[in-house]
């Protein structure tokens, strides 16, 4: 693929997020920006990170110029709290701040803008909660210590540490390593920041402020003073293409956008005052593309609902179509019939419940009745793209062994270690299967039919799907995660035969086809291109900006062009060209 990877929309900063703190170099050819960009789950999908649920914090480092890319500051921890310029350097220092009063921790990070060459230092005992240079020679830091003695009753105590510039002059010497020697060591400097004395009285005024619409403000003053525009967006959590070009997005903090061909907003429809907590996580189309569905959780944390909107795609007008009472996961298939089922996400859980059974709808929202799926989790999430029947992930109990049978009555009585081990021993027999939901006659309930077993529930994680029917036979595509280590598999319908199995090395985020072409996105920001018929893998592709920063994939589709389309955590659309 030759063509650049087109950016929607085509604004600067594209890889922030949300921003809550920057800062400009003296000289004003840097700008250095706190980018956050929240959690790779919801409600109703999750993508396993390589480090975790969030990505690692950053600071993003742009020219002020022309307000391009230059590179990321890797930062340790889960957190960036503060950040500061060199008053004649391009050196930035940054902070972390991590732990409570009780077990405080942070780092101290210096690195050079231009070069790329840093150091750092970390500290066991306190955290780095602001800095300032006081000249070129000296910077302050404000540090957060640990309640040793536990007399602070849960207030913050400061401390003050003045780190001078090394004898050599090169700030980056500040740490060095300590040399291989047989002989013992002379008494070593104590160590910057453990040089501390009582925090002055101005330590408040001092602390950085997350102020994160005025950063936003500053961000979308750098843009508009470069005759460009930016606004914060979060994550894109489904896309849709429609024939005549448009693209369909759903973001965390917007319901539903619509993008031209060319990648210009058309319309934008926002929450609703109702919406409980992240919305734009869902997003159906029906068959004749005049209108999609989307979902808003409405209600409590231990009371969630969901409310099905359907959105005119002319105009982008909303009406209300469903009100569930329940939080629900939307399924459908080629034809426009659709499930709604339980995500069973209350917060506190009840101490007995079950979940709703998931309920079929026309394409045209009339109810077609319900069946039982079933306990819902991220591991038995499921979204098949191109499906001509409805598919789900249902976890079922195999028999015990014979003479190993539990004895449920003696383990209600006893209670205890035999109850723990007779529990333990039922999830151990569970197993995520393949089912096929199908419609009752004449408005009878519908039926579940399991296809074929995938592996022990407690191994077997689901993921994005694509339904293949090709020279080899009606097929399923599916991501999973087997004991950690994820796959991109074609299993043959009905019976589950695989075809090929390919590992990679990270999850898969989102999957389509394309003519006879299968493409995956993975969750470390590659591309890749596959033969659907025997796994064979074509290419692989970074997801990256045009300076180089690795995007996070959250879905993937592809266009009847033959584009491939794919949502961001970072709140973008990634457009990569079929002839590209």
């Amino acid at each position: 693929m030759s063509q650049p990877l087109r950016i929607v929309p085509d604004e600067p900063f594209p890889e922030v997020g949300t921003a809550f703190h920057t800062a400009l170099s003296a000289d004003g050819r840097w700008l250095a920006v706190v980018g956050y960009l929240g959690g790779a789950f919801s409600r109703s999908r999750t993508v396993d990170l390589p480090h975790g649920p969030r990505p690692a914090p950053r600071a993003l480092v742009y020219r002020r110029a022309d307000l391009s890319y230059h590179r990321t500051v890797a930062v340790p921890g889960e957190s960036v709290d503060t950040l500061a310029f060199h008053p004649t350097l391009p050196l930035l220092a940054v902070g972390t701040d991590e732990g409570d009063e009780y077990a405080r921790h942070g780092t101290l990070l210096l690195a050079d803008v231009v070069t790329g060459r840093q150091t750092r230092m970390v500290c066991a005992d306190a955290g780095v909660a602001a800095l300032r240079w006081r000249d070129a020679d000296t910077l302050d830091v404000l540090l957060t210590e640990t309640d040793h003695d536990l007399a602070s009753e849960g207030l913050i105590r400061y401390a003050e540490s003045a780190v001078p510039r090394p004898p050599s002059g090169d700030w980056l010497t500040l740490v060095t390593e300590p040399e291989e020697s047989s002989e013992p060591p002379d008494a070593p400097e104590p160590a910057p920041l453990a040089v501390r004395q009582p925090a002055a009285p101005d330590w408040a005024d001092r602390l950085p402020e997350v102020d994160v619409p005025a950063r936003h403000a500053e961000l979308r003053e750098l843009a508009t003073a470069g005759g460009r525009d930016w606004r914060a967006r979060r994550a894109v959590w489904a896309v849709a293409a429609l024939r005549d070009g448009r693209v369909l997005a759903a973001r965390e903090d917007n319901l539903l956008e619509c993008w031209s061909p060319e990648g210009r907003r058309m319309w934008t429809v926002p929450p609703p005052a109702e919406s409980f907590q992240s919305v734009g996580l869902q997003l159906q189309v029906t068959p004749d593309e005049r209108t999609a569905r989307v979902t808003v959780a409405t209600g409590t944390s231990d009371n969630r609902r969901s409310t099905v909107l359907a959105v005119s795609l002319a105009d982008g007008s909303v009406r209300t179509e469903h009100r569930l009472r329940y939080p629900a996961l939307l399924v459908s298939r080629t034809d426009g019939v659709w499930a709604a089922r339980d995500t069973c996400e209350l917060f506190p859980a009840p101490p007995s419940w079950s979940p709703s059974a998931t309920l079929l709808f026309a394409p045209d929202g009339t109810p077609l009745g319900a069946v039982p799926l079933g306990h819902y989790d991220p591991r038995v999430e499921l979204t098949v793209r191109r499906a001509p029947d409805l598919y789900a992930l249902v976890v079922r109990d195999r028999p015990a062994p014979p003479g190993t049978e539990p004895d449920a009555a003696r383990a209600d009585a006893v209670g205890g270690s035999y109850a723990y081990a007779t529990e333990q021993a039922r999830l151990a027999r569970q197993e995520t299967w393949l089912a096929r939901v199908t419609l009752g006659e004449r408005n009878a309930p519908g039926a579940v039919e399991p296809l074929f077993p995938l592996g022990p529930r407690t191994a077997v994680r689901g993921g994005p799907a694509v339904h293949v029917n090709d020279a080899a036979g009606p097929a399923l595509i599916l991501a999973t995660a087997d004991s950690g280590v994820p796959h991109l598999t074609r299993r043959s319908l009905p019976h589950g035969e695989p075809t090929w199995s390919l590992p990679t090395d990270s999850a898969i985020a989102g999957v389509d086809l394309h003519a006879n072409t299968l493409y995956a996105a993975t969750a470390t920001g590659d591309l890749l291109t596959l033969s659907p018929t025997t796994g064979t893998l074509h290419t692989r592709h970074p997801l990256t900006s045009p300076g180089g920063h690795p995007f996070t994939p959250l879905t993937l589709t592809t266009t009847p062009a033959g584009d491939v389309v794919i949502g961001t955590l970072e709140g973008r659309l990634l457009v990569r060209g079929a002839s590209a």
